[in-house]
């Protein structure tokens, strides 16, 4: 059997690390772009090596069996991966399938980039992945067509999504290899197993849902969305086996709306979805109370419809298995999703991580914090007179702290959400703080995977990052140390 190769060009998302963990399985030898460290303030949307490494281990399973697919799945830097290997597929992946997910902003410079990758892999046929969302028109149908008139972007969403396909469109004509264009709806957790590479996407209506329908048995849940659409989203291990058989099909159509040929009415698997969440039933409103993205709230109301012709037409040769979002599915999916905690940072069962109370957390600022000024120069740097750093804590209401300059060293203060907005804020849980403080998560890597939030000018909060950073990684506070702060904290307050 030959051996065939492709060069996964793209961030690593709820769809294309999957994509990589899948083809290594069936023979394939896969090379994943990563963007070099030098280049960490470009707009490329390419991940760092050591992002894309964690995600791709979690695709795959684990770290034991990411290391059984080694000589298959190799991470290379974008500038080595055009030089000295033939490759039978480009599969160009610059667009996130779901709208929350983090690379989506930087989608347009990606398809940019499409031109020079051809270019430099003359005659490699090219597998663009896009989205439902960029492919819409006025009359609220997504043809089997590149060139035509896109209605006016409701959202940012689809504002961006169509970006993208006009950035590809120019891009086209001067493409020196076959290209075929695949577009794919949101992704959901898997219909085996109900995971996901991260919990975006539909998770964000699945977890409202969840938290809404606590202590609710039996009753109704209001939700603002129409039973007679469709809001378009696949598991991801039928969307990946599609594109694999899609891929592998030297006879395929040169586009393919790729969503699933028994789309269901929202009506259907919402009754699904309210069983599994133990409701009478999730009903129709103009309004409800739930605290969902605008651009979802869109999704559940807009009647998209779908052209599947030539879906149809290979459908019988793929063997595509029957889409089934039923209570099972949406159980597993649930389940996995509150297991996660919905996307929170992931902790080994061997060495479980001590959760950090409200209380402990100003043990840290209050004292912890203020003992190592003297002593660290760093963090002085972090900071010019005048200047003020924030740490708040996420659904806390409002608890936090600042550190600020006075008279050449640091001061710790309570946050006041009436008072003045410090210039630079981080925002995070009591979970990731844990992880922070004893140097188990990387700032760097809690902000790339969105566990922390920044809030301020890019180029000074990048620079306050790195303070911070290093004054954690010389600073830890290890198990045993964390233990005892609990244990005390505990008797005293008794």
């Amino acid at each position: 059997m030959t051996q065939k190769v492709a060069y996964l060009w793209g961030p690593i998302s709820s769809f294309s690390g999957p994509l990589a963990a899948w083809l290594v399985t069936k023979g394939w030898h896969v090379r994943v772009a990563t963007k070099s460290s030098l280049n960490l303030l470009s707009l490329s949307p390419l991940d760092l090596h050591s992002s894309a490494l964690a995600l791709l281990e979690q695709a795959m399973g684990g770290r034991e069996r990411f290391r059984t697919f080694k000589d298959r799945l190799r991470l290379v830097d974008e500038a080595e991966a055009l030089k000295g290997t033939k490759y039978d597929a480009v599969i160009f992946c610059g667009l996130p399938p779901n709208f929350d997910e983090a690379r989506a902003p930087r989608a347009p410079w990606a398809a940019a980039r499409l031109p020079a990758i051809s270019k430099a892999l003359k005659g490699v046929p090219i597998f663009i992945v896009s989205s439902i969302w960029a492919g819409i028109q006025q009359d609220r149908v997504v043809p089997e067509e590149f060139e035509f008139e896109r209605r006016k972007a409701p959202t940012h969403w689809e504002s961006l999504c169509q970006h993208y396909e006009d950035k590809l469109l120019d891009g086209l004509s001067s493409l020196e290899a076959p290209w075929y264009l695949v577009r794919i709806p949101m992704i959901s957790g898997a219909s085996e197993t109900g995971e996901s590479l991260n919990f975006s996407g539909p998770n964000a209506l699945f977890k409202e849902l969840a938290q809404a329908a606590q202590n609710r048995s039996g009753t109704n849940l209001r939700l603002s969305y129409n039973p007679d659409s469709t809001m378009w989203f696949l598991p991801v291990d039928e969307a990946v086996y599609m594109f694999w058989r899609y891929l592998e099909d030297e006879l395929r159509p040169r586009i393919c709306n790729m969503v699933s040929t028994q789309a269901t009415l929202n009506r259907e698997w919402m009754h699904y979805l309210s069983s599994a969440l133990k409701l009478n039933e999730i009903t129709p409103s103009e309004h409800d109370s739930l605290n969902l993205p605008s651009i979802m709230r869109k999704m559940l109301l807009d009647d998209v419809q779908i052209k599947t012709r030539n879906l149809f037409e290979v459908a019988g040769r793929y063997h595509l298995p029957p889409l089934r979002l039923n209570e099972d599915y949406f159980q597993k999916v649930l389940a996995r999703g509150i297991e996660s905690r919905w996307g929170g940072p992931n902790v080994s069962k061997g060495k479980q991580s001590i959760g950090l109370p409200d209380r402990l957390t100003q043990y840290y600022f209050e004292e912890f914090v203020p003992s190592k000024f003297k002593e660290d120069d760093n963090l002085k740097k972090a900071l010019t007179p005048g200047s003020s750093v924030g740490f708040l804590l996420k659904g806390a209401n409002g608890l936090g702290w600042v550190v600020t300059s006075q008279s050449g060293s640091g001061h710790v203060e309570k946050f006041d959400p009436a008072g003045p907005r410090p210039e630079i804020c981080f925002h995070f849980s009591g979970r990731t703080m844990t992880l922070l403080i004893q140097s188990k998560l990387p700032l760097h890597r809690a902000v790339l995977l969105r566990e922390v939030q920044v809030e301020g000018p890019l180029l000074q909060a990048l620079k306050v990052t790195k303070i911070i950073e290093q004054f954690l990684k010389d600073h830890p506070i290890d198990s045993n140390e964390l233990s005892t702060l609990a244990t005390e904290q505990t008797v005293s307050s008794h």
